[in-house]
């Protein structure tokens, strides 16, 4: 498994307002990710600690990356897949004859 740096401890993060985490699939092939609050874990934790014992239901793989949710206090953003993004963008495409 790859070395990853050290993060910043639970404190330091709180330290700066933020409460939430995003944590993403440390597999780049995968597209799983999850925005989760880090209110239970405690100060003296290192954010990188929880990175390899993460295991995503989505796909079921062990090891993330986590990182602070500096947006964690807004409203979620609705995200969709890319392929239906690219299929409206060019069901929408104006045609060569109009």
């Amino acid at each position: 498994m790859t070395e990853h740096p050290t993060k910043i401890t639970f404190a330091e993060m709180r330290d700066m307002g933020v409460r939430g985490l995003l944590v993403y699939c440390a597999d780049y092939r995968c597209s799983h990710s999850i925005a989760v609050n880090g209110d239970p874990w405690p100060d003296d934790l290192w954010l990188s600690d929880i990175e390899a014992p993460v295991c995503l239901l989505g796909c079921g793989k062990r090891g993330a990356d986590v990182r602070p949710d500096f947006n964690w206090n807004k409203t979620p953003v609705k995200w969709a897949p890319l392929a239906a993004v690219a299929a409206a963008l060019i069901s929408r495409r104006p045609q060569a004859n109009e």
